[in-house]
C-alpha cells in the first residue's frame, strides 16, 4: 500500500493560478484514487511540501495531519482484516450514519436543499412525484435492483405515449439521491449499478418550413391565440426558449451594432451566453407589443399552440421548442449561416447540442448542387 501528495494533477497551476494538492492512495496495482485536501498553492511553492509562503509551516502542519488520518484508517482496515480496496477504504472514510425511516422524505428534503434552478428542482420532483405514484419505492431497504426495474415497467405502462428518452430523464433525475444514500450509508448497495438504463433517442425534431411559418404569421386569430402565435413567431426568429421569453427585458438586453439590433443576454435554463440578431419579423412583433412581450404561463401556452396548429393544418406539433428548432434549421442553417454562428445566437457551452438541430434542408443541398457543381 502506497501513500503519497500529487502536487497540480490537472496541471493547471503557474505563478498566479493555485494547483490542488490531493492525497494519492495505490491499494492495488490497476486500483489507486486521488483525495481532495482542500489545500492548493502556486506552482513555485511546492516542492514536495509547501514553500515560500508565510503558512507554509500551518499548511504542512495540515497535510501531515490529514496524511496521519488516511494511515490510521489504512492501519485499522489490516487489524480488522478488511481487504485494501477503494470501495472498503471510502466506508471506513464515511462511517454510516443512523439511516432515516423514509427514503421519500430524504429525496423531498434532498431537492428542497438542493441549489438548482426552479425549472430544474420541478423536473425532480416530477420524477419524486412518480416514484410516489409508483408505491413500492418507500424505504431504503426497498431500494433493489428489483424494484427499480419495476419502476422503469411502471413508467413505460402508465403513459404508452412516453418514449425511452422521458423514461431515462426519470431515471436520471432520481440516481443523485440514490447516489448520496449510497454515499452517506444508508444502502449497502447502489440498485442502478445494476441497472441497464437506456437513454433511447429522441424523437425527431420537425421545424417549420418557410411556407408553413408565412402561414403561421398571416393568420387571422381571437386575441389569445394571437399573443401565442406572435410569441411563437418571435422565438422562430431569435431562438429563445420559453424561458427566455418569459424574463427577456428590452431595456437590459438588446445593443445595437452596424445598425441592427441584437439581444445579448444569458439563458434562464444554463446561465449560458447567446447573442443573436432580431429579424424584421421578430422586432414586428417587439413594436406590436411596446417592446415588452405578452405574458402567458407555458402550459397555456403549449395547450394554445395546439390550437393554432390545429386551425392551421398543420401535421406536425406546435411546441415551444419547435420554435427554437425553427430558428436554427429553416431561419439560420437553411440560409448558410455557420453552425458555429447558430450555436452561439443558442447559447449553447457545446457545438455539439447545435448539431441535433442540424437538419440538412433538401433546398439547401439544392442551392449548393447548382452553385457548386453546374
Amino acid at each position: 500500500m502506497k501513500i503519497r501528495f500529487i502536487f497540480d494533477r490537472k496541471r493547471k497551476s503557474n505563478e498566479h493560478v493555485p494547483g490542488d494538492i490531493e492525497l494519492l492512495l495505490y491499494f492495488a496495482r490497476n486500483e489507486r484514487k486521488y483525495y481532495k485536501t482542500d489545500i492548493g498553492v502556486l506552482s513555485n511553492e511546492w516542492n514536495g511540501y509547501v514553500i515560500n509562503r508565510k503558512d507554509s509551516n500551518k499548511l504542512n502542519a495540515e497535510l501531515s495531519n490529514i496524511r496521519k488520518k488516511y494511515e490510521k484508517i489504512i492501519h485499522d482496515m489490516q487489524v480488522d482484516g478488511i481487504k485494501l480496496t477503494v470501495s472498503n477504504f471510502n466506508e471506513y472514510l464515511s462511517p454510516r450514519s443512523e439511516v432515516p425511516e423514509s427514503f421519500l422524505n430524504f429525496m423531498y428534503e434532498e431537492i428542497c436543499k438542493n441549489k438548482i434552478r426552479d425549472t430544474t428542482k420541478k423536473q425532480h420532483f416530477s420524477a419524486y412525484n412518480a416514484l410516489v405514484r409508483f408505491g413500492k419505492i418507500k424505504s431504503f431497504t426497498s431500494l433493489t435492483i428489483n424494484n427499480i426495474e419495476a419502476f422503469n415497467t411502471f413508467l413505460r405502462n402508465e403513459d404508452q405515449k412516453r418514449c425511452q428518452t422521458t423514461i431515462h430523464g426519470y431515471h436520471k433525475r432520481i440516481k443523485p439521491y440514490i447516489a448520496k444514500a449510497y454515499q452517506l450509508g444508508y444502502i449497502a448497495n447502489n440498485p442502478y449499478n445494476r441497472f441497464t438504463d437506456i437513454k433511447g433517442k429522441s424523437k425527431e425534431r420537425n421545424p417549420l418550413m418557410q411556407e408553413e411559418l408565412d402561414k403561421l404569421e398571416a393568420i387571422k386569430l381571437p386575441e389569445r391565440l394571437e399573443k401565442t402565435r406572435d410569441l411563437f413567431v418571435f422565438s422562430c426568429y431569435t431562438g429563445l426558449a420559453y424561458a427566455d421569453l418569459e424574463v427577456f427585458d428590452y431595456e437590459k438586453e438588446v445593443v445595437e451594432s452596424n445598425g441592427m439590433k441584437f439581444i445579448d443576454g444569458h439563458r434562464f435554463k444554463t446561465g449560458a451566453e447567446f447573442y443573436t440578431p432580431i429579424l424584421p419579423p421578430a422586432m414586428k412583433v417587439l413594436e406590436k407589443y411596446h417592446l415588452k412581450l405578452p405574458r402567458i404561463s407555458n402550459q397555456k401556452y403549449n395547450d394554445y399552440l395546439h390550437i393554432i396548429e390545429a386551425r392551421l393544418g398543420l401535421k406536425k406539433p406546435l411546441t415551444s421548442h419547435v420554435a427554437r428548432h425553427t430558428f436554427a434549421t429553416t431561419v439560420a442553417l437553411a440560409h448558410d449561416v455557420p453552425i458555429e454562428s447558430v450555436s452561439k445566437m443558442l447559447g449553447h457551452k457545446d457545438i455539439k447540442t447545435t448539431q441535433i438541430y442540424a437538419k440538412v434542408l433538401k433546398s439547401t443541398i439544392e442551392r449548393n448542387v447548382i452553385q457548386k457543381m453546374l
